[in-house]
């Protein structure tokens, strides 16, 4: 017997192809759904000359979520460059970005005080598709 949650949900894994189980379907307050997608991202903060790297944990049409090193302030807009995946490329050397104006707009710290690093959530506001080397 499968069991549930206080509220009536199940607690068991649900069925479907790795893409489907990808998409988070918890009620939350998020408008869109999001994957757990592991793409690198390139951010630029104001007052930095280089760019932070790091990967997303999870990514929607609306924002992405990532762990960074160091904290930064909720409200603060950032420049952004997610590498996107060309698995279907003829060239293996093309690299297509995702170049994001973005707010961060929650920022949580995880891990302990050896291992600090911070989760931080941005709202894409504007983005555009980048090929090749225009992007960094």
């Amino acid at each position: 017997m499968p069991s549930t949650t206080a509220l009536g949900r199940s607690t068991e894994p649900a069925n479907g192809s790795a893409f489907d189980q990808a998409w988070s379907t918890s009620t939350e307050r998020r408008k869109t759904p999001r994957a757990s997608l592991h793409w690198t991202v390139h951010l630029t903060f104001s007052g930095f000359t280089h760019p932070f790297h790091t990967k997303t944990r999870d990514i929607s049409r609306d924002g992405f979520y990532c762990l960074l090193n160091q904290p930064v302030t909720p409200g603060e807009r950032i420049k952004c460059d997610i590498v996107l995946p060309t698995h279907n490329s003829v060239d293996t050397g093309e690299v297509v970005y995702l170049r994001c104006r973005a707010q961060v707009v929650r920022v949580e710290k995880s891990g302990d005080e050896t291992d600090a690093e911070f989760g931080v959530a941005c709202r894409i506001e504007d983005y555009c598709v980048v090929h090749g080397n225009e992007a960094l």
